[in-house]
């Protein structure tokens, strides 16, 4: 008798390897589940059998973060968007991390997958999302284009859930914390405090943190970075093109008890939350229009 097949939450796993990291991205979303060098984590993974939790690795599109109450208005037309985040009642992380994307080219280094969002009453746009995904000795590189294939102009926002790892088995409360986005931008249910800026490494020790920051209009012709660094000494740094003006940082301490303060959140963003409400930020793609960006993370 033959032993059924089983199909991991994710769907088919895609493993790419470069000297000593090996990654795994994943048929769901297209999100990465996996990154180490020599077997220390670089981002914090989840288990093959474990459906995605805390949207550990996952791509957000067409929106990163929420949008509050879920409503929003484009070319004078209201829409109302599934609440996702049901108990503050939102809509959180767009609408690709559930969606199946299929393998469009493959090798030992790298690994470019896509999928297309169809038109639904709450987004009637239509989108071809694609993620190419490629390590070198520098790390994992991650490109990410969206095209506009319908006929109409469409609002856009990408964003990305990476949680960047202190080490195998630690917590973040011993590492050191530090990013080139120093502009904090409370957000607008909550006060943050206005001295909450990270250029210089410091101890993360029992900071909560939930918080977007933002990177100043004079550095965004440069690499965005953010850098964690364990009590083995080793520091995982991530880097964003110019398209990415904020990240939001999370420290974890809403995830259950197995998670909780595992991993710092550096969720690159091309806006910032409440983008498709607020229109901050916001990119309109016209019919046949591409957006292209790029970030990375490696271990130093």
């Amino acid at each position: 008798m033959h032993t059924p097949l089983t199909v991991p939450p994710s769907g088919k796993q895609y493993h790419i390897s470069f000297a000593d990291y090996r990654a795994v991205v994943v048929e769901i979303g297209a999100g990465i589940r996996a990154l180490e060098r020599n077997e220390r984590s670089v981002l914090e993974s989840y288990d093959e059998a474990a459906i995605c939790d805390g949207a550990h690795g996952a791509n957000l599109v067409p929106w990163p973060n929420r949008v509050f109450g879920g409503g929003y208005r484009f070319m004078g037309q209201d829409y109302r968007l599934p609440l996702t985040e049901p108990e503050a009642g939102n809509a959180i992380h767009g609408l690709i991390r559930w969606l199946p994307f299929w393998a469009t080219h493959l090798t030992q280094t790298s690994v470019t997958l896509e999928s297309v969002l169809h038109p639904t009453p709450w987004y009637p746009f239509l989108l071809r999302v694609r993620f190419g995904y490629e390590l070198s000795s520098n790390g994992l590189v991650v490109t990410t284009e969206v095209l506009n294939q319908g006929t109409q102009a469409c609002p856009v926002a990408i964003g990305h859930h990476p949680y960047l790892s202190p080490g195998n088995d630690q917590t973040i409360d011993s590492a050191l914390f530090s990013t080139s986005a120093n502009q904090v931008r409370p957000r607008p249910e909550r006060s943050e405090a206005a001295d909450t800026h990270l250029e210089q490494p410091e101890v993360v020790g029992d900071r909560v943190l939930d918080t977007t920051f933002a990177f100043p209009a004079a550095a965004r012709n440069r690499r965005g970075w953010a850098r964690l660094t364990g009590t083995d000494h080793h520091t995982v740094e991530l880097w964003t093109d110019q398209n990415y003006r904020y990240l939001q940082i999370f420290s974890g301490d809403t995830l259950p008890d197995r998670r909780r303060r595992k991993a710092m959140a550096v969720e690159p963003m091309t806006a910032p939350p409440n983008a498709l409400q607020s229109g901050q930020d916001l990119l309109v793609l016209q019919p046949q229009e591409t957006l292209e960006t790029q970030w990375g993370v490696g271990l130093l």
